[in-house]
C-alpha cells in the first residue's frame, strides 16, 4: 500500500498506527544502517539560520552551521570553536574589546577561507532592516563595532558598550554565515557594519534592500538543500516535512584531518537521521523495535517500565541528567490580594514539592532553594532551607499578615475596602504535570480555606497576561544555563512596569543594587557570595518559588558508543557518538 494512503487514512486506529511505524522504519532502515537515528517529536518547520522554526531546528543547525565559540557538553566548558581561542578582552572607560582569530584551517564548502568579513558580514545580518531578526537586534545590541586587523584578514576586534562578563561568551556565540552564498553580489560588504546599525530605517527604503530582503526571506533559505549550509560539518541531504531529515558528513569538511583530542572538533557519525514520530505511543513502539538509536522526553511510566526489562536493559542504556530547565510559581506581588510578603510566604508554604517530585516524577527531579541548580554547589546557597509543605504555617503568616478568618473565608481591609482571598492559577493547557501540581496546590489551599480558580491557557495567552499584569499566580518554567548569571531583565525593578520582564513586581533599591553587582562580577568568591544573598532575599520575597530543576529521560541503543550526557540541550552529544 502506498505510503502516503497510510497517512492520509482519517480512521487509522492507534493499534494499526504502531504497525503503520514497524513497517516503516523496518523497510527503510537496513540492518548495518551506519545512521545515527534520533526521533524528535516535531518537524523543524525552518531551518534559516536568523529564524528557525523552534528548539529542533536548532539543535539541527548546531551541526550544520558555527560559531567563534561553543560550550562542551562533558565538562560544561567555554571553548573555541572556529576561533584560535578565547578572545583577548580590553576594557576601557565605557567600552570593551573582544579580538578574535580564526583558525587558518577553517573553509567554507566552496575551499575559500573564513574571515573577519564573514563575521562582519553576519553581524550586518542580525541588524539588517526587512528581516525577521528583532530578538537579534535585542540580544546583540550591545556590540556596536567591528574593526578588521591589517596584519590578518582572519583577526578581528568587536568593540562593545559596557562591560560584563558574559559578553565574552556573547560576542562569540552566533553562526558565522556564509557571505559569499547568501550575498553574492556583495551589497553588504561595502556598507559598515556602525552605518547598518545606523541607517537602519533608511536602508529598508532602498530598492537594493528590499530585493536582497526579499532573497533571504525566501523558502529557499530555510530549507533548500544548496541552500542550507555552513561551516559545519553535516549538510542537509533530504527533508521530507513532518517524516525525516536526513544528515550527512561532509567528505571535505575543513576539520576533518584535525585530531579531535587536540582541537576539540568532534563528528563522528557518518549520518544522522531525524525521525519525526510526534505520537509517543508510535516513538516507543520504534524505539523498542531498534528502529530508532536515541530517544528523549520519554513519558516517566513508559521510562520506568523499559528500565526495569530485562530485555530492554540488554538492547538500550538509560540516562536521567539533570537539565537547566526550573520550574516555579510566580506571584503578583503589585495586586493587592499579594503586595504583603507574608501572603506570599503562606501561599509558598501550600506548595507540596517532595510529593510532586516523588508521585508526578518518580523523583528524577532537583528539588532546590533558588534559581541557582544545586549541582553548581559554588553558587548554590546550600545553607538555605527549602520552604515545607506546612498548613499551620500558611495559616499563621495568613493571621500575621492581617487576614481574618471567617465563614466565607479569609478576609482582610485593603485600602479601606474589605477583600477577600481568593486567587486564580494560569498554567500552560496540555501541561499534564502543571496539571496535576496545580489540582494538588488547589486543594492543599482549600484546606486552609482559600479558593484557587484554575485556568489552562496557551503560553501566548499567559504571556499577555503576565505582559499585563493580569494574573495572581502562575506556574512556568525558567530555563537557565550555567554560563550567566545576568539576571537584571528578568529582575530588576526597572523592568517591572507593564510590558517589562519583571512581571511579578520582585525587588527594590536594595535587590536592584545586588543585582548589578552580580552582572558584573567576575571573581568567583565573591559572585558566589552575592548569588547566595539573592536566593535569601528571594526566599524572603516569595514572588517566584522555586520548586524544582527538570531531570531528563533518554534512552539510547547499546548500537552507540561514546555517549556523553549532559544538562545542556539536548541533553546529549550527538557529535561524539559512534554507531558500531
Amino acid at each position: 500500500m502506498p505510503l502516503l494512503v497510510l497517512l492520509n487514512m482519517k480512521n487509522f486506529c492507534a493499534k494499526s498506527l504502531g504497525f503503520f511505524f514497524l513497517w516503516f522504519f523496518s523497510c527503510s532502515t537496513p540492518a548495518s544502517d551506519p545512521a545515527v537515528r534520533i526521533r524528535i517529536p516535531q518537524d523543524p518547520e525552518s531551518l534559516h539560520p536568523l529564524s528557525y522554526g523552534n528548539a529542533i531546528a536548532l539543535q539541527l543547525l548546531n551541526l550544520v552551521h558555527q560559531s567563534l565559540l561553543t560550550v562542551d557538553f562533558k565538562d560544561k566548558t567555554i571553548k573555541p570553536l572556529l576561533a584560535v581561542d578565547l578572545p583577548s578582552v580590553r576594557v576601557q572607560d565605557s567600552l570593551s574589546f573582544y579580538t578574535y582569530t580564526i583558525r587558518p584551517e577553517a573553509k567554507w564548502d566552496n575551499g575559500s577561507p573564513i574571515t573577519a568579513a564573514d563575521v562582519a558580514f553576519t553581524l550586518k545580518l542580525l541588524h539588517s532592516p526587512l528581516l525577521e531578526n528583532e530578538r537579534w537586534r535585542a540580544q546583540y545590541g550591545f556590540m556596536k563595532d567591528i574593526e578588521y586587523s591589517t596584519a590578518s584578514p582572519t583577526t578581528f576586534t568587536i568593540t562593545c558598550t559596557g562591560y560584563s562578563p558574559e559578553m565574552k561568551l556573547m560576542t562569540g556565540d552566533f553562526f558565522v554565515l556564509p557571505a559569499y552564498q547568501l550575498d553574492p553580489e556583495g551589497l553588504l560588504s561595502s556598507i559598515p557594519y556602525r552605518l547598518v546599525r545606523q541607517k537602519h530605517d533608511s536602508l529598508a527604503l532602498t530598492q537594493n534592500f528590499k530585493k536582497f530582503a526579499a532573497f533571504l526571506s525566501s523558502a529557499a533559505i530555510a530549507r533548500d538543500t544548496s541552500f542550507v549550509k555552513g561551516s559545519g560539518p553535516y549538510k542537509l541531504t533530504s527533508w521530507s516535512s513532518g517524516r525525516a531529515l536526513l544528515l550527512e558528513k561532509k567528505k571535505n569538511w575543513w576539520a576533518k584531518n584535525l585530531s579531535s583530542q587536540k582541537s576539540g572538533l568532534h563528528a563522528n557519525p557518518e549520518k544522522i537521521v531525524y525521525q519525526v514520530v510526534p505520537d509517543n505511543a508510535a516513538a516507543l513502539l520504534a524505539l523498542k523495535s531498534q528502529q530508532v538509536d536515541v530517544m528523549d522526553n520519554i513519558p516517566l511510566v513508559s521510562f520506568q517500565e523499559m528500565q526495569r526489562d530485562p530485555k530492554y536493559r540488554q538492547l538500550f542504556n538509560f540516562y536521567t541528567p539533570s537539565s537547566y530547565d526550573l520550574i516555579f510559581m510566580g506571584m503578583n506581588g503589585e495586586d493587592p490580594l499579594l503586595k504583603d510578603k507574608a501572603t506570599r510566604q503562606a501561599l509558598a508554604h501550600l506548595i507540596n514539592v517532595p510529593l510532586v517530585v516523588s508521585s508526578l516524577h518518580g523523583g528524577l527531579a532537583t528539588p532546590t532553594v533558588g534559581l541557582v541548580h544545586p549541582q553548581e554547589k559554588t553558587f548554590y546557597n546550600s545553607e538555605l532551607q527549602p520552604l515545607k509543605f506546612d498548613s499551620q504555617k500558611s495559616i499563621q503568616l495568613l493571621t500575621a499578615s492581617g487576614w481574618r478568618k471567617s465563614s466565607s473565608g479569609w478576609e482582610k481591609k485593603i485600602n479601606g475596602q474589605t477583600r477577600s482571598l481568593k486567587l486564580n492559577l494560569l498554567y500552560r493547557a496540555g501541561n499534564t504535570d502543571f496539571e496535576n501540581m496545580a489540582l494538588l496546590f488547589q486543594q492543599n489551599a482549600s484546606k486552609v480555606g482559600i479558593p484557587i480558580s484554575l485556568q489552562a491557557m496557551e503560553s501566548s495567552q499567559i504571556n499577555e497576561k503576565l505582559l499585563s499584569r493580569d494574573f495572581d499566580l502562575y506556574f512556568r518554567t525558567l530555563v537557565g544555563n550555567p554560563f550567566s548569571y545576568n539576571l537584571v531583565p528578568l529582575l530588576h525593578t526597572s523592568n517591572a512596569k507593564v510590558g517589562g520582564a519583571n512581571v511579578t513586581g520582585f525587588g527594590n533599591r536594595q535587590t536592584d543594587l545586588l543585582l548589578e553587582r552580580i552582572a558584573k562580577e567576575e571573581r568567583t568568591t565573591e559572585k558566589a557570595i552575592l548569588l547566595k544573598e539573592l536566593q535569601q532575599k528571594m526566599q524572603e520575597e516569595s514572588n517566584m518559588v522555586f520548586l524544582y530543576f527538570q531531570q531528563s529521560k533518554i534512552v539510547v541503543s547499546k548500537k552507540i558508543d561514546s555517549v556523553v550526557v549532559s544538562a545542556l540541550k539536548p541533553g546529549y552529544d550527538v557529535l561524539r557518538f559512534i554507531k558500531k
